[in-house]
């Protein structure tokens, strides 16, 4: 073969070869954990929420620092388990995520905490909403969720300026968040001239509601409040109604069912629930959004899911703000971005917390969840 010949083939092997890294150099994957009980409707709801986004995405194009990019979930079960969210928390980022959607509850959330601040990862929990998630003094986690502080304040109002109650009994749920959460409610009533005529703690593994309820009979309260989480909540609001207790129930976001606000389900008609964010089903893209989402997955659409959905989306405009996949510019560019997101706007204080914060009244009527009222 003639050397002109041979020069050429080798020239165009080393340009096939150089376009072949460059393509290669021009792709990049983005992994993002999604951690927490995902066989259980909640849980499962924040990963398809998650992945909802996830797909829109990739679908329009992300570039980021001049490459094309990739978003894609590690799913992680950790069975709302204290120690299984900690070993999820390991694998995590032993698989390189650069940011994590998770956990369900504050305790998971907590216990998984310390892993990402070691790791210096962004950890955004869209459904825990105690106080103490974020009174840790680490700058990587961030509560999509108005805080305990705020709801308690937030259940108080509802309870005295639009139910018009005065006489209210405080059970929680034997959680850290359930805990805060009745602490939080009954001083912001004591602060507001209303009377806490008893309190007791229901664990949250039982379905033995008989000592409560002689204590509600006893105390003859005009509202009880309940800070369980389904299925338990809609087991103690059928309770209640068998026994023939009159004083009307409020419960909080943990208690929202499956199809909410479609169906009721479990609960009788006049139970009370207030809900974390604005209504989205009035969100302008509120319709399209559902029915793509039906399109593709057959869990039922929770305010839980929209809140993960938002997540997800800020995580990423954290990631063109920084033009990086590296966690650790992440979690500062995150402090800094306000977000309109379906659920809302999202922004988050210096500890993490959210700001913007709404919550919004339902009650059980004829099957469905009527809305009754957003705060503020």
């Amino acid at each position: 073969m003639p050397t002109v010949f041979r020069t050429a083939i080798i020239t165009l092997i080393l340009a096939l070869s150089n376009a072949a890294v460059s393509a290669e150099e021009a792709e990049q994957t983005a992994l993002i954990g999604v951690i927490g009980p995902i066989t259980q409707p909640r849980g499962k709801s924040l990963h398809e929420g998650a992945q909802f986004a996830v797909d829109r995405i990739n679908q329009q194009g992300l570039r980021i620092n001049g490459k094309n990019t990739t978003l894609k979930l590690l799913v992680i079960d950790d069975k709302n388990d204290l120690n299984l969210a900690m070993l999820g928390a390991h694998a995590a980022v032993s698989a390189g995520v650069i940011g994590v959607i998770g956990h369900l509850t504050t305790d998971a959330s907590i216990a998984a905490s310390e892993v990402y601040h070691k790791a210096d990862i962004p950890q955004l929990s869209p459904t825990a909403a105690g106080r103490g998630f974020t009174q840790r003094g680490y700058g990587n986690v961030f509560q999509m969720l108005g805080h305990s502080g705020y709801a308690g304040q937030f259940l108080a109002e509802t309870a005295l300026r639009i139910l018009h109650v005065q006489r209210i009994m405080l059970i929680d749920n034997d959680t850290v968040l359930g805990k805060e959460l009745t602490a939080n409610f009954g001083n912001a009533v004591l602060s507001q001239g209303g009377l806490i005529v008893g309190t007791d703690r229901i664990n949250a593994k039982t379905s033995d509601f008989n000592a409560t309820i002689a204590k509600i009979q006893n105390s003859n309260p005009d509202l009880i409040f309940f800070a369980g989480v389904t299925p338990q909540s809609s087991a103690f609001a059928m309770r209640l109604q068998q026994v023939g207790v009159r004083a009307k129930l409020l419960l909080a976001g943990g208690a929202t069912n499956p199809e909410f606000p479609r169906d009721t389900e479990q609960y009788p008609d006049g139970t009370l629930i207030l809900v974390a964010g604005r209504p989205v089903e009035k969100a302008p893209e509120f319709k399209r959004l559902e029915k793509n989402y039906r399109e593709k997955f057959s869990t039922p659409i929770i305010p839980y899911t929209w809140f993960s959905y938002d997540a997800l989306s800020i995580l990423v405009e954290a990631m063109k703000l920084t033009n990086s996949l590296d966690p650790s510019q992440l979690s500062p560019a995150l402090h800094k971005i306000k977000f309109n997101g379906l659920s809302g706007t999202v922004s988050f204080a210096t500890d993490g917390s959210a700001q913007h914060l709404a919550y919004t009244l339902y009650l059980a009527q004829q099957h469905r969840w009527k809305l009754l009222n957003t705060l503020p």
